[in-house]
């Protein structure tokens, strides 16, 4: 039974053979089928996709993208479905021809992926590659920073125009909405109500260096206020006594 699934699963797939360069004296054999299930992925399209498995580790996107757009046509996307040790990938075209011609390639068909056209990274120098496109753009950041700032002054400015324009037309009326606004676009307030917010914060801090004008000031208020607490300790002390003594019944 087992051995009649391997033939039927042999028979589904065709094969091809890839290397890693023209001096190479080993090469893998590829596994390739159309790409046709009951429920078919929207960014693997039907008619358009191949689905290969045993990609040797080696091997890159743009090395099997390069290699197959060579034998069968344009490519529009390389997928790999798995990062480590041997790959399965899905290959689409960009016509239905090229599926076509890419499911009549040779059994004997050979695909170079390192060549003068096409380097396929390994080693070093393939992650010295792949660290290198994982930083930023320094250049295209700064671009796109700018940008953001330009438009951002744009619409403070627009916003600072338009409540300049609504102070202009309300005679000296301010229009309060409700939210709380910070900043540049904090509700402007008239020079009364700007007094008198100054006059009561100068009231509080006059009477506050009053009251603690001097160390030694504090120092005494703090220890009357404590006596005066130890006064009315000891009095309450005396009522409870008084109240204990003029008790009737003692049953002890």
């Amino acid at each position: 039974m087992v051995k009649a699934n391997k033939q039927n699963l042999a028979k589904s797939f065709k094969t091809i053979w890839v290397r890693f360069d023209a001096d190479s004296s080993d090469k893998h054999q590829l596994f390739f089928k159309e790409h046709s299930v009951r429920n078919q992925e929207p960014e693997y399209p039907k008619n358009h996709t191949l689905f290969v498995s045993n990609v040797p580790p080696y091997a890159t996107t743009d090395c099997l993208k390069h290699a197959f757009a060579n034998l069968c046509g344009s490519v529009r996307s390389v997928t790999f479905t798995s990062a480590k040790g041997f790959k399965t990938a899905y290959i689409v075209f960009k016509k239905e021809s090229s599926l076509d011609k890419a499911m009549e390639l040779s059994k004997d068909c050979v695909i170079t992926l390192n060549s003068n056209k096409n380097v396929c990274l390994t080693g070093l120098e393939k992650w010295c590659a792949e660290y290198n496109d994982t930083l930023c753009d320094e250049g295209l950041i700064k671009k796109e920073i700018e940008k953001y700032m330009t438009l951002y002054d744009k619409q403070v400015n627009n916003r600072i125009a338009r409540e300049k324009a609504m102070e202009d037309n309300n005679d000296g009326w301010i229009t309060i909405s409700g939210g709380k606004k910070r900043g540049q676009f904090a509700l402007s307030r008239k020079e009364s109500t700007i007094g008198k917010v100054q006059q009561k914060e100068e009231q509080r801090k006059k009477k506050k260096q009053l009251l603690n004008f001097y160390t030694f000031q504090v120092r005494e208020t703090k220890k009357q206020n404590l006596a005066e607490l130890r006064k009315k300790f000891e009095l309450d002390k005396k009522k409870l006594q008084e109240l204990k003594q003029k008790r009737i019944f003692k049953p002890f």
